[in-house]
């Protein structure tokens, strides 16, 4: 049963003191005393949900904050590749996302290895080339290039590159096919023995930095052969638009 406690008045005693309104003049207050009530109540909820309301736009901003500050992390820690194709000259890439020139550049240094050798600098030059090498390559290199050093120790031979075209076509995963038409000249001791135009053929891939190493490409296959040679294999591998084929 509901009392004048869960009211929240007290029953007015009947033993008042004198000159104090009862009956009818209590009950006129009433109504006054019951919207004072309703308007501090009204108050009191108007205040909760403010508070509610706060403490929810609080949290909101604090999980987007989270958020944002987790996405810089995950940018932060994106890999990006620092290229130094020269001394001063400092490119920085994406993964897969290099300038043409840094390749250029990396292919010219490769040549430079490859074909500019004599019998005091081929092992330390082919050392050079085989460290950007994969390892596969590596021992199939060291195979075919062997006659060829020792026959460059034993009769004092030397031979320089010069290049005379560089085609390098890109694929978007990373890869480079290179072809280099150059000439190679040779000497033996210091005497001139003629020239000779070859063709040397490169397979390259991005891969990621590596402490030491100047060039970020590794060589996959790599071949070289007289330009006549090359030119008939690739005769034999386009045939002509009168062919056909069963």
């Amino acid at each position: 049963m509901i009392g004048p406690k869960e009211k929240e008045f007290e029953k007015i005693p009947t033993d008042l003191p004198k000159g104090v309104h009862t009956g009818k003049e209590h009950l006129k207050n009433l109504p006054k005393y019951i919207a004072y009530r309703a308007a501090l109540l009204r108050e009191k909820l108007l205040l909760t949900y403010l508070c509610i309301l706060i403490s929810s736009l609080f949290l909101i901003y604090f999980v987007i904050s989270r958020v944002e500050i987790s996405n810089l992390y995950a940018k932060m820690r994106v890999k990006e590749y620092i290229l130094a194709p020269g001394v001063l000259d400092f490119t920085t890439a994406t993964p897969q996302s290099i300038p043409d020139s840094y390749v250029h550049d990396a292919v010219s240094d490769f040549l430079s290895n490859l074909g500019n050798v004599n019998a005091s600098n081929i092992i330390e030059q082919y050392a050079s080339l085989k460290r950007f090498m994969s390892e596969p390559l590596k021992i199939q290199f060291d195979a075919d290039a062997k006659d060829w050093i020792q026959q460059v120790k034993s009769e004092d031979l030397a031979q320089i590159f010069r290049t005379k075209k560089l085609e390098i076509v890109a694929n978007q995963e990373g890869s480079y096919g290179v072809t280099s038409f150059v000439q190679a000249d040779f000497y033996a001791a210091s005497q001139y023995l003629g020239h000779e135009d070859q063709v040397v053929e490169m397979k390259l891939k991005l891969v990621p930095p590596e402490r030491g190493k100047r060039w970020y490409l590794q060589i996959i296959s790599i071949s070289w052969s007289k330009l006549e040679k090359f030119r008939s294999r690739n005769l034999i591998e386009k045939p002509t638009a009168g062919d056909t084929h069963e």
